[in-house]
């Protein structure tokens, strides 16, 4: 019976069709999720302990704060190579695709040199020069900008050229065990504080970009000719697409972090610490999803331009069942137990902080996950505008009610409007999806 189940799965996952490609994917992809996931918790548990709920809010206010500088040179980046070079792939044009590459590469640089000047210079005004000073801490992550945007860029090429581990490996594996291994090297040599936790940071994102290029260069080496030459109308239709790509990850992106910002400047490190500690253990109910999106996105576009709605709707409806089967047994132990699971892994003091916000959090990405690939369904085929616009209204719904509850209720505020506005995201681009692409996302 057994081997008759495993014989129907391999032969799912031989050919060309839709189903096969969205089974070696995802079992690829979750593959290396379930490799670095155990790595990631291992991090976080390891600072947290270390560092105190006060020292790993510090850390945890600082990362967040870089990742949302990285916005458009990192996420938006790589959602825009990842579309662009899925069609070029299509069209066999490797010579735009390399072209895309320089250009993204440069941008990224370029970027990372004008934010570092304005927010550089900020820190250096009111740093204080201490290893729990958020200005210092602050002046060290910005190395991390441009490492951030040219690791995305490659995952992105990759992406489009169905690569998707190749393209998701340094990120989700060695950025992860670079960190552990040095943060736990700091820990035994009685050196770690939040300060040379940012370093230990900065280390594994070196280490994930070194990678990086070895594997681009592998899957898609250079051209022996010349350098492709800049064609100035397409490089303008790339800046034109970049501009409502970052718009539209930067609502995405402070629609999670807002809840960590706003704590930090209106709270105190404990309840930052909190939030991070419960936003961990939700990511959990939302891995099935993430690793859906990175799997379909380059699926998306080329199934949508070949005019199939049927198909569309057989892809939506696959990968939103494959999602939730797995989210579900994840989710219910956290909102019902998430207090001892919180006090067995990250102690005591963190379970009296975070059981709370864990459960909302929970909650509140398994109706994500229920809902699909919205935001990627829209994205991938060119309404990138109608996403931005669920985006937008989402993120100000969060806003506000992050600023009303978070004076008074501290984590479980900031949680709650985290997961309010990821509910109001999800039902304005179901309702989009439905006019644009003339069918319900979802598993039914």
């Amino acid at each position: 019976m057994n081997e008759g189940r495993f014989s129907r799965l391999v032969a799912m996952g031989r050919g060309d069709g839709l189903r096969a490609q969205l089974l070696r994917g995802g079992m690829g992809v979750g593959a290396l999720k379930v490799l670095s996931l155990p790595l990631m918790l291992l991090a976080t548990i390891l600072l947290a302990r270390s560092l105190g709920p006060e020292g790993f809010g510090q850390y945890a206010f600082v990362i967040a704060l870089i990742t949302t500088l990285s916005i458009p040179l990192a996420p938006a980046l790589m959602q825009l190579t990842t579309r662009e070079t899925a069609g070029m792939h299509q069209a066999g044009d490797d010579g735009r695709i390399r072209a895309l590459l320089q250009w993204a590469n440069r941008h990224v640089l370029l970027g990372s040199v004008l934010v570092t000047i304005v927010v550089g210079g900020a820190a250096l005004w009111f740093a204080e020069w201490q290893v729990d000073d958020r200005w210092t801490l602050l002046l060290a992550g910005l190395i991390a900008l441009p490492l951030l945007g040219l690791n995305a860029v490659r995952a992105g090429i990759l992406a489009g050229l169905r690569r998707v581990v190749q393209g998701q490996f340094p990120d989700l594996f060695v950025r992860p065990l670079v960190l552990l291994v040095v943060a736990g090297s700091l820990l035994v040599a009685g050196s770690l504080n939040p300060l040379t936790a940012v370093v230990a940071f900065l280390v594994g994102l070196a280490m994930a970009f070194a990678v990086g290029v070895v594997l681009l260069k592998r899957t898609f080496p250079e051209s022996e000719g010349a350098s492709p030459a800049r064609d100035a109308a397409l490089n303008r239709q790339w800046l034109h697409a970049w501009m409502p790509f970052t718009v539209l990850v930067a609502a995405s992106t402070l629609s999670t972090q807002s809840g960590i910002l706003l704590l930090g400047w209106l709270s105190t490190d404990d309840q930052v610490a909190a939030m991070q500690v419960a936003e961990r253990g939700a990511m959990l109910v939302a891995l099935s999803l993430t690793v859906v999106n990175l799997v379909i996105g380059p699926h998306i576009t080329q199934v949508h331009r070949s005019g199939d709605p049927l198909r569309l709707q057989a892809l939506s409806r696959h990968s939103a069942r494959m999602a939730l089967v797995v989210a579900l047994p994840i989710a219910l132990p956290l909102i019902f137990f998430g207090g001892p699971i919180l006090s067995v892994v990250f102690g005591a003091q963190y379970a009296e902080i975070a059981t709370l916000p864990l459960a909302i959090l929970a909650v509140g990405q398994l109706i994500n996950v229920g809902f699909g690939s919205v935001g990627m369904l829209l994205t991938m085929s060119g309404f990138e505008h109608d996403t931005l616009l669920g985006q937008v209204v989402a993120l100000l719904v969060s806003g506000v009610a992050a600023a009303i509850l978070i004076p008074s209720l501290g984590a479980v505020g900031a949680a709650l409007a985290t997961a309010i506005g990821l509910i109001v995201w999800n039902v304005v681009l179901a309702v989009l999806v439905t006019r644009r692409l003339k069918m319900w996302p979802g598993p039914i």
